[in-house]
C-alpha cells in the first residue's frame, strides 16, 4: 500500500519563495515563514492555508517543529464542536520539506474549531524518515 503522508507542507511554493529567517529571542532556534501549506478539512479533504512557520531549534537530535494556521475554504461547513485530527485517527503523516529534503513524521496535530479556524503542529525530534513523501499534498 503506498504510503500516505499527510500535509506536505511548503511545496512547489517554497522553491519559489524565498523564505524570510529570523533568530527567535533568546534560544538561537530559526524562524522561517512561508506562505503556504496543505492541511485537512473535517472530511479529511485537503486544502491550502497561507500562514506557516518553521522553527527549528538548536539540539543534538536537530528538533524542528511547523506550525501553519488558517481557516476554512468557502463551502467547507465547520465542525459542531472542534475537531482535532492526528496520525492516530487518519493514519496520515505530516511531511514537510526542508532545505530540499522531505521529512515525515506521525508526531502531528490539527484542529478545526466550529468558527472555522485550522491549526496543524508537527514535531520533528529527529531520525524522521527521508525520502517517503513525494511532495506536493496529502498522498
Amino acid at each position: 500500500m503506498k504510503k500516505i503522508c499527510l500535509l506536505s507542507l511548503l511545496v512547489v511554493g517554497v522553491l519559489m519563495l524565498i523564505p524570510i529567517m529570523a533568530n527567535a529571542q533568546g534560544n538561537g532556534a530559526v524562524v522561517i515563514w512561508d506562505d503556504g501549506c496543505t492541511v485537512l478539512d473535517p472530511n479529511l479533504d485537503e486544502f491550502e492555508v497561507y500562514d506557516t512557520v518553521k522553527v527549528i531549534t538548536p539540539s543534538i537530535n536537530n528538533t524542528k517543529n511547523v506550525s501553519c494556521h488558517g481557516d476554512l475554504i468557502a463551502g467547507i461547513d465547520p465542525p459542531l464542536k472542534a475537531v482535532v485530527l492526528d496520525y492516530e485517527n487518519t493514519t496520515k503523516e505530516c511531511c514537510v520539506n526542508f532545505n530540499g529534503v522531505w521529512l515525515s513524521t506521525t508526531q502531528w496535530h490539527e484542529t478545526i474549531t466550529p468558527s472555522g479556524n485550522v491549526s496543524l503542529t508537527c514535531h520533528f525530534k529527529g531520525g524522521e524518515q527521508t525520502g517517503t513523501c513525494g511532495g506536493g499534498g496529502p498522498q
